[in-house]
């Protein structure tokens, strides 16, 4: 038996009509852009507990109980379908009790802090991983939060010509999104930006001008990193993060 639709309602209104499953989060109701009086939902209220013997995760309820709203979560069909094959295996009821209860709990607090909820959906997008993927790249290079005391000179511009060159790769992949393609210019423009003021030292390296150079650049790209962090929901911890503004 399908929950009450008042009950499915409120289910997704506090998801924010946003699937529980957390490596998931896909939105679950938009426009149709080729009729605007119809819509698309492709969300549904699950039961944790399966109503009948042989369901997903099933076990004896008082009557009733197991169309109550405590016995619901908001998922996607996809993930509706996933977790209720093989009778729940895989999906023990204590987890799935758990995605509900951490999801409207990060939902309420999108709402009463004012923050957007992009970078949770973002986050299940290709281009989510190259923005990933290129903060993860720069960890590994201490150039971008070593002090240059610590690094050989002609390390430092081989680590900013290895990361441009990533960046350039990866960028090439970064599908209908314009303002990740530029963060990722950006942050190859100031790493080229210090090769080009070093070639002309030829080799003769000026520590304190270096050092100032790799200043001028982690506070550029410390900015671009925020938004990678902020907008798109990026991991930017470890050293990395002591740049990121």
């Amino acid at each position: 038996m399908a929950f009450k639709k008042s009950i499915a309602e409120l289910l997704a209104y506090r998801s924010a009509y946003i699937c529980n499953y957390p490596e998931c989060n896909t939105l679950t109701v938009g426009a149709e852009l080729n009729d605007p009086d119809l819509k698309l939902k492709i969300g549904e209220a699950a039961h944790i507990i399966g109503e009948k013997p042989g369901a997903a995760r099933y076990k004896k309820l008082p009557n009733g109980e197991s169309n109550l709203i405590d016995n619901g979560i908001w998922l996607c069909a996809n993930c509706h379908t996933m977790i209720d094959k093989n009778n729940g295996n895989g999906f023990p009821e204590n987890d799935v009790r758990g995605w509900k209860k951490s999801h409207e709990k990060l939902i309420s607090m999108l709402v009463k802090t004012h923050k957007s909820p992009v970078p949770l959906l973002i986050r299940q997008t290709e281009n989510y991983e190259l923005a990933q993927n290129i903060v993860n790249f720069m960890s590994d290079k201490g150039v971008f939060y070593l002090d240059v005391s610590y690094e050989n000179p002609p390390h430092v511009i081989s680590a900013l010509d290895e990361t441009r060159k990533e960046i350039y790769r990866l960028s090439r992949k970064i599908q209908l999104d314009g303002e990740l393609k530029n963060i990722f210019t950006e942050i190859r423009k100031y790493a080229q930006d210090v090769m080009n003021e070093t070639s002309s030292m030829n080799g003769n390296f000026d520590y304190q001008a270096l050092d100032d150079l790799l200043r001028v650049m982690r506070r550029k790209v410390g900015r671009q990193l925020g938004v990678l962090r902020d907008r798109y929901g990026c991991d930017v911890s470890g050293s990395l993060s002591t740049i990121t503004n």
